[in-house]
């Protein structure tokens, strides 16, 4: 059954895409849902798809509104405000013993990584919304919902102060796993799936939120079981300021949280983050650092955890080429005499990212990746805690689209 269903994802994929192909040689323009509506090119809202630049950050937090608009009802849009977005990719990987150099295990493949169908627009005047589903099919996850808001804007005119509820993310707009370049996750903790409330906005240069959402706990696998009966107990905050169009920011969560490393569970402890980021932005580039600083994750006192982020991106070739190099270093520092322990994952991850948009809404992209430290088994190749230190390299080409 889950064999059969695969295979009929990626007939659909290949079938979609190449009506996508044949539609976007005659008209690039017409991707996706917002750029039918408003008439808009990919690059007023975005430095190279998926990334945002300044406009494309405000016109999402005004709940998907050109300025001076208060948008409009379903029946009154130009087309359906649907948008269909896929990964598909050839990744040859492996992973190494680092002291012998034997080869531990590896894998060469061709898969469908990712397909997504998202709605998003105004049902209203002042009234925005935003459903997304996906499968992350490479990894045999099910289709399934991922985001699904509403937002009242303008609580406060010009979108000074917003109101969203649902199930969003909770992430720097120019700092996201979602809208990243480069195929390879980010190792630092820059986006959370919350449910909940959230009252956002901008103003004079300030972008801001504040949410009060479900906590992270989970039922366990070991007795005794997690009380969820009480769960909204999770609350985060952020602010970006943006000067001379670099872009500072810093953010808060606290939240309830639980471990199951290995038992008993430990059930209702704190679990919080602290991070500063940094968006230096020029007229063909952009550098990101990142500082996440976690404490008592897992719900394990003492516990903690820090990311380091260093990112840089050139478009070499005006909306055509970019170039994109990262290095994440992750420190799990342990908890003595703590049954609890969330297994360590330290590390460093470099990835080296090249994207050609043959057109504005598709990209043919390379990609090479290597992992080193223990516990992080970010390739999906072997077991995460096989050896006390391993080696994983990844090299891939792929495509994303989006229309």
């Amino acid at each position: 059954m889950k064999k059969s269903f695969l295979t009929m994802t990626a007939v659909l994929m290949l079938v979609a895409l190449i009506a996508m192909i044949l539609l976007s040689v005659r008209q690039a323009s017409a991707i996706p849902s917002f750029s039918r509506e408003h008439g808009l090119k990919c690059s007023d809202c975005h430095a190279g798809f998926p990334l945002l630049n300044e406009f494309g950050m405000e016109f999402k937090q005004r709940g998907f509104r050109l300025p001076d608009e208060d948008g409009k009802y379903p029946w009154e849009h130009k087309s359906l405000p649907v948008s269909v977005i896929g990964i598909m990719q050839y990744l040859n990987a492996h992973e190494d013993d680092p002291v012998t150099k034997a080869r531990l295990s590896s894998t060469n493949k061709v898969e469908i990584e990712e397909i997504e169908l998202m709605a998003a627009g105004t049902a209203a005047p002042k009234v925005g919304f935003l459903a997304e589903f996906a499968q992350e099919v490479a990894e045999g996850g099910t289709f399934g919902n991922e985001q699904i808001w509403m937002q009242f804007s303008d609580l406060i005119p010009a979108s000074v102060l917003n109101l969203r509820a649902g199930r969003m993310l909770n992430e720097q707009y120019y700092l996201s796993q979602k809208r990243r370049l480069t195929f390879q996750r980010y190792l630092a903790p820059v986006t959370f799936n919350v449910t909940g409330a959230e009252l956002n906005g901008f103003w004079s240069g300030f972008r801001y939120a504040a949410g009060v959402v479900n906590d992270e706990r989970e039922e366990g696998v070991n007795a005794p079981t997690v009380n969820l009966d009480k769960k909204f107990q999770g609350f985060y905050s952020w602010t970006t300021y943006t000067w001379w169009d670099h872009i500072i920011g810093i953010r808060y969560i606290n939240t309830k949280a639980n471990s199951d490393q290995p038992s008993p569970i430990i059930d209702g402890r704190t679990r919080q983050q602290l991070d500063a980021t940094l968006n230096l932005r020029f007229a063909r580039g952009q550098i990101l650092l990142g500082y996440f600083h976690n404490w008592d994750i897992g719900g394990v006192n003492g516990q903690d955890r820090r990311n380091y982020l260093v990112e840089g991106i050139l478009e070499a070739l005006p909306e055509k080429l970019f170039l994109d190099a990262r290095y994440e270093i992750q420190d799990t520092g342990p908890a003595p005499g703590s049954p609890n322990n969330p297994m360590r994952a330290n590390g460093t991850l470099v990835t080296a990212h090249a994207s050609y948009y043959v057109t504005a809404n598709i990209r043919a992209v390379a990609e090479f990746t290597k992992v080193r430290g223990e516990g992080l088994d970010v390739q999906r190749i072997g077991e995460s805690n096989a050896v006390a230190t391993g080696s994983q390299e990844r090299y891939l080409i792929g495509i994303h689209f989006a229309f």
